[in-house]
């Protein structure tokens, strides 16, 4: 809630962090910081430029697979 992400507020108790971030990511604003910037590739919506490729996460997925486009990247060599 950005009428909370006031220092009185303690910033809306981080909930904000990644939208603030990343303003142009639509699931950050729609979400909230729960998955970007949580050690865990998520695709789709999440690994894009905007999204910060999932505010880090999904960095060394995309070195590794440039080309592969996915939602759950995690199911990429899970050994299933």
């Amino acid at each position: 809630d950005f009428d909370t992400y006031i220092e009185e507020c303690g910033f809306d108790g981080g909930d904000c962090e990644m939208a603030v971030l990343y303003p142009e990511c639509a699931v950050a604003a729609e979400y909230g910081s729960v998955r970007i910037g949580d050690g865990i590739c998520d695709g789709g919506p999440y690994n894009t430029e905007e999204c910060g490729f999932d505010g880090g996460d999904c960095l060394e997925f995309n070195s590794l697979y440039p080309s592969c486009l996915v939602d759950r990247p995690v199911l990429v060599g899970n050994g299933r």
